[in-house]
């Protein structure tokens, strides 16, 4: 009886260790093999490298259902093309603003990136400074006149 009950021992450590080589070997196999094939399944935003890129807008056309947008970059020109958002973006966008927005790297065409941000050109779209008040100015007395 004693015999028996020493093989049952050793098959459970012989099981126990094979389960633990198996999820050493799947582990590993998920942490090299894993992100490659599930990164095509996550959002663009928060699968692996991302990088910020920063350029002019050159032109915008709006289409029925996207928007196309030639930016300029310090690595070249890229073609950018949202299809999420269109409306949106038209108006937030015009030609001369710059435009950060965040892909994987710099490529030529460029398809729905996140924007991170967009400025709009120095003295596009500002309110005009009211003129200065002053009591000498010629135009006061002829106001005064006509009225």
């Amino acid at each position: 009886m004693s015999e028996l009950a020493g093989r049952g021992w050793l098959s459970g450590w012989l099981i126990l260790a094979l389960i633990l080589l198996t999820g050493f070997i799947l582990g590993v196999g998920a942490a090299t093999k894993g992100p490659a094939l599930v990164a095509s399944y996550l959002p663009k935003s928060i699968s692996g490298h991302s990088e910020r890129i920063e350029g002019e807008v050159l032109r915008k056309q709006r289409e029925a259902n996207r928007l196309l947008l030639k930016v300029a970059t310090a690595q070249g020109s890229m073609l950018v093309t949202f299809t999420q958002k269109v409306a949106e973006l038209d108006l937030l966008l015009e030609t001369g603003d710059t435009l950060t927005f965040v892909t994987t790297g710099y490529a030529p065409f460029v398809e729905d990136p996140t924007v991170e941000r967009a400025k709009r050109q120095e003295g596009v779209g500002a309110a005009p400074s009211p003129p200065p008040a002053s009591s000498s100015s010629p135009q006061g007395p002829k106001e005064k006149a006509v009225r």
